[in-house]
């Protein structure tokens, strides 16, 4: 006997688009299938719980347990507005730069530490901060009146970033969201940024 919902789930995931910001100019080959698949008549938004259109949905990152921990979830339109439409229009370059300013501060503030016990060790939060002070994409991506910790949630998505991608040469030390702890990976890093 063949399920009639796994036929239909595997139409949509042909037919649908990806919205995710992270998969922005990737193409996925199952959309390049060009036959035509008629989409089924309503998918459940996972925020409200409520059937939508399948045009209306967006696939987005969904950042969790503080920013350790990511999965991506489907959200209507008016889902996506309420979660992430905070009132504030900020461009992919000031996320980049905010971003960018982060990371070389990591590096910075693991790099000059003068105490050889802890060198090569810097508290994430405290090397936020720094940057929040000196920087003013930092302060543009995060708002100028926020505090810095692990319930914020406009720094999840670098959170993430920085513990999961460790191409700029930052490791995790310690990786409990209270006392977050990255150091460097000498054979990796490129003082010169």
């Amino acid at each position: 006997m063949v399920d009639n919902r796994d036929s239909e789930r595997r139409s949509y995931e042909q037919w649908q688009q990806n919205y995710s910001v992270a998969n922005h100019g990737e193409t996925d080959k199952d959309t390049l299938n060009h036959d035509i698949v008629s989409p089924p008549e309503a998918i459940i938004c996972q925020y409200c719980d409520l059937k939508k259109c399948a045009c209306c949905l967006y696939e987005v990152n969904y950042y969790y347990d503080f920013g350790l921990s990511r999965r991506k979830i489907r959200l209507c339109t008016a889902c996506y507005y309420e979660v992430y439409g905070d009132g504030r229009n900020i461009s992919p370059e000031v996320v980049t730069k905010a971003y960018t300013r982060i990371c070389e501060t990591i590096i910075n503030s693991a790099t000059f530490t003068v105490n050889h016990r802890n060198r090569h060790r810097v508290k994430y939060f405290d090397a936020v901060k720094c940057a929040f002070d000196m920087n003013p994409e930092v302060r543009a991506y995060l708002g100028e009146s926020c505090n810095i910790d692990k319930n914020l949630k406009g720094l999840w998505s670098f959170t993430y970033a920085i513990i999961n991608g460790r191409e700029r040469g930052i490791e995790v030390l310690n990786a409990d969201p209270d006392n977050l702890i990255l150091g460097l990976d000498d054979k990796k890093i490129c003082l010169s940024t």
